[in-house]
């Protein structure tokens, strides 16, 4: 189970927000922001404020369509939006994830660069990308085609995330990758402050899939409910979800019900100080 830092970073920008503040009318009157900063640090907290409730309403969105879609079974599953869980099958072939080295059917990375000091430190991407191929999810009944990019993995706990230091050993995997990709990884003191992420779906393991049941590649174009095996999920222009997961439902709506209602009246609470602080500087 992966700490997550959200109630950490609240508490953090509500901190500084009242550290920011000054009181120059004594005891009992109204608080005024510094001049300087203040109304910029509360515009952001307005701004990232709704940013925080819209993702949250967003999050709470996605849990009741997985409460109310019952979870079908692949042999009666219907074209268009289904909910399935069941067990990864290789189809035709595998591959291997480049940090990790581990087979997998499909695969999600980043390589970042940290920059700057301070309050001006920031993550430099300079490689996102996703691969994957073709697998099968397996139930008692049958199996159906999956296609995982374009997939929402937010849930997704099978990953490695690896920081680079000045004096830390970089591995020949990573190395072999920076190097086939151009990404410069040394500097005149060392190496430079990396981050590499890397998300993997892995045969022989249980998945949760949310998303659009669609004629596979290979079954022409009809739009009739066909045999399971001529179906394939994956991404589909306009659909309404696209979610994997290696928890299962329950387990999925039980994480999620805290950090969204969090987000939610945590957003709610960010974008009220932030609009006080902003009224308070033209008061």
């Amino acid at each position: 189970m992966k700490f997550s830092f959200q109630p950490i970073i609240f508490l953090i920008i509500i901190f500084h927000a009242i550290t920011s503040l000054k009181n120059p009318m004594g005891p009992g009157k109204i608080i005024y922001a510094d001049s300087g900063d203040g109304i910029g640090f509360a515009i952001f907290l307005f701004i990232g404020g709704l940013a925080m409730f819209y993702q949250g309403l967003q999050k709470m969105r996605r849990d009741r369509l997985i409460a109310n879609m019952p979870t079908s079974k692949v042999r009666s599953m219907a074209m268009g939006l289904v909910e399935l869980y069941g067990h990864i099958k290789a189809h035709e072939e595998t591959m291997i994830a480049p940090f990790s080295g581990k087979e997998c059917v499909y695969c999600r990375l980043s390589v970042g660069e940290w920059r700057g000091t301070g309050k001006r430190r920031h993550l430099k991407i300079h490689r996102q990308r996703e691969k994957g191929v073709l697998f099968n999810l397996e139930d008692d009944t049958g199996k159906v085609l999956i296609d995982a990019r374009g997939a929402d993995l937010t849930n997704l706990k099978r990953d490695i995330s690896i920081e680079l230091h000045e004096s830390g050993a970089m591995t020949d995997r990573l190395q072999t990758y920076c190097e086939k990709h151009n990404i410069e990884w040394k500097s005149a003191i060392g190496n430079r402050a990396m981050e590499f992420q890397e998300t993997f779906i892995e045969p022989g393991e249980d998945l949760y899939v949310m998303g659009t049941a669609q004629p596979s590649p290979n079954s022409g174009r009809s739009k009739k409910h066909i045999g399971h095996e001529k179906i394939m999920i994956g991404y589909a222009k306009g659909q309404r979800m696209f979610y994997i997961s290696d928890k299962s439902e329950k387990e999925i709506l039980h994480r999620s019900a805290y950090k969204s209602g969090f987000m939610v009246f945590g957003g709610i609470g960010l974008s009220a100080l932030g609009l006080f602080m902003i009224l308070v500087q033209f008061k």
